[in-house]
């Protein structure tokens, strides 16, 4: 089983406009679809349309948060959440005629102390079942800086697989608890080493010299460039056929979770780079953020190409 960890849950809600943005007028919206959201609950649906047992836990709250666990039913994503006083947020992705995607994103409602030790509680029991457990996201306010290094230590004490998937200040201060697998963009990258990290070499470089500070695996997206990741068994580029985008938004989260499932099924490092490539570049030909079809993403793998590079 993976479990999922979203602390700042949302309801996401895609809105395809028939005409391009413009600002100081009325648009209509010609589609909307709902999803449960926050970047960990699009990890989950990766994890059970890969076929694999999944359980989504965090924080909901208020009428949003009930909405939140009913489209996690029609999804047939289990869940046990902690149930917070606060409303859980709503975020929005714009998804103009030519591609363009922009996205409104609601700060996560506070949450108390109280509440992040229900769920320190709960994820104790709950991970003793998993395989492997995946972080994922921004803090909800009220949090304190170190949460995710809390969960970390938590979730390796109980001697389980983490993959954290944040980024900012929160990434960078999580680094040393040590998750198994983090997937950072070029930006987060350079910013944990202090330094500009841009072409390929030096995307190569920085992954490894993360992997020697302890990450066991260190993915780095490359957007339509592929990914590039540093592990045990060696430093691999992946590349993924080029294909006409429909939603990007999830697709990382879509890819965390194909990881999740590669981890647990043990593939190698590099059936796993390729697996979730492939679940990855399936999600952006979905219009609903977070979903893809299996049957694409496995006629996808067969042209996504991953090479040992060091």
């Amino acid at each position: 089983m993976i479990l999922t960890v979203t602390l700042n849950t949302s309801i996401d809600k895609a809105y395809r406009i028939s005409s391009t943005l413009e600002r100081g007028t009325v648009m209509r919206v010609a589609e909307c679809i709902d999803n449960a959201g926050g970047k960990g609950l699009n990890a989950s649906r990766s994890v059970a349309t890969c076929g694999e047992e999944v359980l989504a836990t965090g924080f909901v709250g208020g009428n949003n948060g009930r909405l939140l666990c009913e489209l996690l039913d029609r999804d047939g994503i289990p869940h046990d959440f902690v149930e917070v006083a606060t409303e859980t947020r709503c975020c929005v992705n714009v998804l103009e005629p030519d591609g363009l995607s922009t996205e409104f994103l609601e700060p996560g409602r506070e949450v108390a102390a109280a509440e992040l030790g229900t769920l320190e509680g709960r994820l104790s029991s709950l991970v003793a079942r998993a395989d492997v457990v995946t972080m994922s996201g921004s803090f909800p306010k009220g949090l304190p800086a170190d949460t995710y290094v809390r969960l970390i230590k938590l979730v390796r004490s109980l001697g389980k697989p983490c993959i954290l998937d944040t980024s900012g200040d929160t990434l960078a201060r999580s680094i040393d608890a040590l998750p198994t697998m983090v997937k950072p963009n070029t930006d987060e990258i350079g910013q944990i080493l202090g330094r500009r990290v841009s072409s390929v070499d030096e995307v190569i470089e920085a992954a490894r010299e993360l992997h020697g500070r302890g990450v066991e695996q260190v993915v780095v997206s490359l957007g339509g460039d592929g990914a590039v990741m540093a592990c045990a068994g060696g430093t691999f580029r992946g590349v993924a056929p080029k294909i006409e985008v429909v939603n990007p938004v999830g697709a990382g989260d879509t890819m965390v979770g194909a990881f999740a499932v590669a981890m647990a099924r043990g593939m190698g490092p590099d059936e796993q780079l390729r697996y979730a490539m492939a679940c990855a570049s399936a999600n952006c030909l979905s219009a609903s953020t977070g979903h893809f079809d299996m049957e694409v993403a496995r006629r996808l793998m067969d042209n996504t190409h991953v090479d040992r590079v060091a």
